[in-house]
């Protein structure tokens, strides 16, 4: 039970921040570009940034129509370099009337010389037209099976905030206008029990996309961008 305990720590540091997703750019070209979306959704877009004096981008590769939503799929999204998880996932954002979806499929995971699969999960990232203070919630279920030790089930609970809103915002010598900063807390639950939580701090600016997020002593700040 430690172990799963432990492991389920790690598994809500993937939940919260460190997502890459297999680099196959299957599926059907947009042919729609929302530049005036505080994140940008067109085919090819791709961003810079930097953590540490280590740049690594992130880039949507295509989109694909599910019922009536559109999901963009990145090849990466949201890397930290020093996570204690890895894995590989595909990993998609998908917009509707103003609010953002994250969306993983179901991934692979090695997590402190552990091998694992997590169940796949969706949830609402961002919403732009909520005032400062104003907060959403939501929650997803999980299952992590981990070779050898078991199965983890898990529900993440989820609690947005906006802090402010139309702020201009200097990161990297490029100053941003009419930025959104928001916090982004996860508290997972295993059987009933706290098993963790760990919150993030974006930067997002109308027109570009996430110029910026932190959590706890780690950072990313976007060097550069380009928009289709």
């Amino acid at each position: 039970m430690k172990n799963l305990k432990s492991l389920a720590l790690m598994t809500l540091f993937v939940s919260a921040l460190s997502f890459t997703s297999c680099s196959s750019d299957s599926g059907s070209e947009d042919t729609e570009s929302s530049k005036e979306d505080y994140w940008p959704t067109a085919v090819g877009n791709q961003w810079v940034l930097n953590q540490n004096g280590s740049e690594t981008s992130m880039k949507i590769i295509s989109s694909e129509k599910v019922k009536e939503d559109t999901y963009y799929k990145f090849d990466k999204l949201f890397i930290t370099s020093s996570s204690p998880v890895s894995g590989t996932a595909s990993a998609y954002l998908k917009k509707v009337n103003g609010d953002y979806y994250v969306k993983l499929d179901e991934f692979k995971i090695i997590a402190n010389g552990f091998s694992g699969t997590m169940s796949g999960y969706e949830f609402i990232f961002f919403k732009d037209y909520l005032e400062a203070n104003k907060t959403w919630t939501g929650t997803y279920l999980q299952e992590t099976t981990y070779t050898g030790i078991g199965t983890i089930k898990m529900t993440t609970k989820y609690t947005g905030t906006i802090v402010e809103k139309g702020a201009t915002v200097t990161v990297k010598g490029n100053i941003y206008t009419d930025v959104i900063r928001f916090k982004l807390k996860l508290e997972t639950s295993m059987e009933g029990q706290s098993a963790g939580a760990a919150e993030v701090e974006y930067w997002i600016a109308k027109g570009v996309g996430v110029i910026k997020f932190v959590m706890d002593d780690m950072s990313s700040e976007l060097v550069s961008y380009k928009l289709n």
